[in-house]
């Protein structure tokens, strides 16, 4: 599969951590205080000091509700494999010695592993007096997209589109998970969402005639409507893209000031200006970018 599951779940994790520690973590949500996590640096070294650097996937640091600081760090992965118990226990003690906190570890496995929530511990050999330490699993493989739809949290109607649809065709899954989301009627921002439903639950030829067939339905035109908002917000983002792609080509490594100056754009026609403007213009200063 060419979807950038890395992108797309870092992404989602951030804007509904509460949802993701809901379904992962119910109990130890109670305890915490999200009114002002913060996203950390996550760069670490794999191997000791000299090893190679790896990023983490999320770091955040939240507050208990008696004020205690507490590391959450989610490691998303395609499929579950044996090396992610010692993965995590090198990057837990790593963040111990650079945060000097506790850290709830949190393994993502898209597919394999063991299904739904299981809490796991890595194995001590210093005997009864040491206590040992405890992480998370997540599996969505073996779960069921019915319960996750039938559940509170938008994160779950996105899940969904991951998960055994039961007695559902697939294009059925999709409208369900699809009505869902467009349920939220503007209250949240839906096209996360809607971009890991598209990109976890893409539909054969086939598969989209059903689909269409669902969406002519006048229960699911709430459904049309957001779909065609979403593919609209493709189209500008691949074109914001593009356009940074041309200007790479032509004045080389871009700024990150610059970057953030096209991304932050939000006018089709001012997008359109920039993109003219790059076949004349000699600078990013000619541009008006620098």
């Amino acid at each position: 599969m060419a979807t950038q599951h890395d992108k797309i779940f870092k992404q989602l994790l951030r804007v509904f951590l509460e949802d993701f520690l809901c379904l992962v973590a119910p109990r130890a949500l109670k305890r915490l205080d999200l009114s002002a996590p913060e996203f950390l640096d996550k760069e670490l070294f794999a191997r000791g000091p000299h090893g190679d650097r790896r990023e983490l996937d999320l770091l955040v640091r939240v507050r208990t509700l008696d004020g205690r600081p507490l590391l959450i760090h989610v490691e998303i992965e395609a499929r579950a494999s044996r090396g992610m118990a010692e993965r995590l226990w090198r990057y837990r003690s790593q963040l111990q010695a650079r945060y000097d906190m506790r850290v709830l570890s949190i393994a993502f496995y898209l597919k394999r592993g063991r299904s739904g929530v299981n809490l796991q511990t890595w194995k001590s050999s210093l005997g009864p007096d040491f206590p040992e330490p405890r992480y998370l699993t997540f599996a969505l493989a073996g779960c069921r997209a019915a319960d996750y739809l039938d559940r509170p949290e938008p994160l779950a109607w996105a899940l969904a589109a991951l998960l055994d649809p039961g007695p559902w065709s697939r294009a059925e899954l999709k409208m369900a998970c699809m009505r869902r989301i467009a349920g939220l009627k503007n209250q949240i921002d839906p096209y996360l969402l809607v971009d890991c439903v598209e990109n976890y639950l893409e539909l054969e030829p086939w598969e989209v005639a059903e689909f269409k067939a669902l969406g002519s339905q006048r229960e699911n035109q709430e459904v049309r409507a957001m779909k065609m908002t979403w593919s609209e917000t493709q189209r500008f983002e691949g074109a914001c893209q593009f356009l940074l792609l041309q200007l790479a080509e032509k004045f080389g490594p871009l700024p990150e000031k610059v970057r953030q100056q096209i991304e932050a754009v939000n006018s089709p026609n001012r997008l359109a200006k920039l993109g003219a403007r790059v076949l004349t213009a000699h600078s990013l200063e000619e541009m008006g970018l620098a």
